[in-house]
């Protein structure tokens, strides 16, 4: 334990990444030498070590689970071992196929949704051209209707027109058949009038007569 300690007073400190080289079984000792006692029978080839320290060919280590203990610094390497990394490369390599998969799906989505908007579009449009259309024959029919209307108000002042002319011509008309019915009447009494003075006057003018044969 003593020894342990001296020698982890006397490593620097740092921390470094190192991985299990091929070798099948690497064992993990208690202090840097071959007869220490062993804590983990054989540590993996590919395992991803932290190494705080070297001393005389061997690294001072801690393992993902948290042991702490030495293993010979030959059997660590920098890179992952060739089996991590065609492990890792296919993994990615199905991250990226699964992406690319997906990928593919949603290009098939975003066309299908493509073709629906173009689809939409040419609706709007079409339905936009009726609009446009209808709209014009609104405006024209309105055109129309406010000419009908002026000629309407051009036909009511002229009725207005005519009916006063009528109106004078029919009290002129009125004036001249009571006056002509005066005139009559006037004619009239004066025949009655003549007639009665004839009537009158008659008899004198034949007695008259009468004497002026008597006296010759």
């Amino acid at each position: 334990a003593m020894l342990t300690l001296a020698v982890l007073i006397s490593l620097p400190v740092y921390a470094e990444t190192r991985y299990i080289s091929d070798e099948l079984r690497v064992p993990l000792r208690k202090s840097p030498c071959n007869r220490c006692a062993i804590l983990h029978g054989g540590l993996k080839a590919g395992l991803k070590l932290t190494v705080k320290g070297t001393q005389d060919g061997w690294s001072h280590v801690i393992t993902p689970g948290g042991m702490d203990g030495w293993v010979e610094s030959q059997y660590l390497v920098r890179q992952p071992i060739a089996k991590t990394r065609i492990a890792e490369f296919e993994k990615q390599n199905e991250r990226y196929r699964t992406q690319h998969a997906e990928m593919t799906e949603a290009l098939k989505t975003a066309r299908g949704e493509i073709e629906q908007l173009s689809a939409q579009l040419a609706a709007i449009q079409s339905e936009n051209e009726d609009t446009a259309n209808q709209l014009a024959e609104i405006k024209e029919v309105s055109a129309n209707a406010v000419k009908l209307h002026t000629q309407n108000q051009d036909l009511l002042k002229q009725n207005k027109m005519l009916q006063s002319e009528i109106d004078v011509l029919k009290a002129t008309t009125e004036q001249m058949a009571n006056s002509h019915t005066q005139k009559w009447f006037l004619y009239g009494a004066l025949s009655v009038f003549l007639g009665a003075l004839l009537a009158v006057l008659l008899p004198h003018l034949k007695k008259k007569k009468r004497g002026y044969s008597e006296w010759a």
